[in-house]
């Protein structure tokens, strides 16, 4: 499936453990699913920030169990999407696999938008998920 934008999606990411690396207006984890290539000329940390504030204009499908206002720096949680209907921002595939800094790295590039917020700006108003890489990350099209 090649999605379109403007195209309905399920996405879900199945849970893993993610040990907190900071807080404030985001939570800074270190990621579960990807592992840092040090081949690579770009340097990722190993960390991925999720905006935790839902004052913030960012926004984020994952979800934190417990809730991000309860963590602090060390304590473990788990991080994941549960079954989430969104909109299809925009979509790109990736010839050769894109390199981040991560391993293995992703294939394409979902940008995803809940539907309370495509009236936004959509720089700010979705999200994006890369996809074919470590990150367990499940795309369903919904026709309706």
């Amino acid at each position: 499936m090649v999605p379109r934008i403007g195209d309905q999606v399920m996405v879900s990411c199945e849970p893993a453990a993610a040990r907190v690396v900071g807080t404030g207006r985001y939570i800074e984890l270190e990621w579960p699913w990807r592992t840092i290539d040090d081949s690579s000329g770009f340097r990722w940390n190993g960390r991925v920030m999720i905006p935790c504030d839902d004052s913030l204009q960012e926004w984020s499908p994952f979800r934190l169990e417990p809730a991000a206002a309860t963590l602090r720096a060390g304590d473990v949680c788990a991080v994941s999407i549960p079954p989430t209907r969104l909109y299809v921002g925009d979509y790109e595939e990736y010839h050769p696999p894109r390199n981040f800094g991560w391993a293995p790295a992703p294939t394409a590039g979902l940008y995803v938008v809940p539907p309370e917020r495509m009236d936004l700006d959509m720089e700010f108003a979705g999200y994006m998920l890369y996809l074919g890489g470590s990150d367990p990350i499940r795309v369903e099209p919904i026709k309706d």
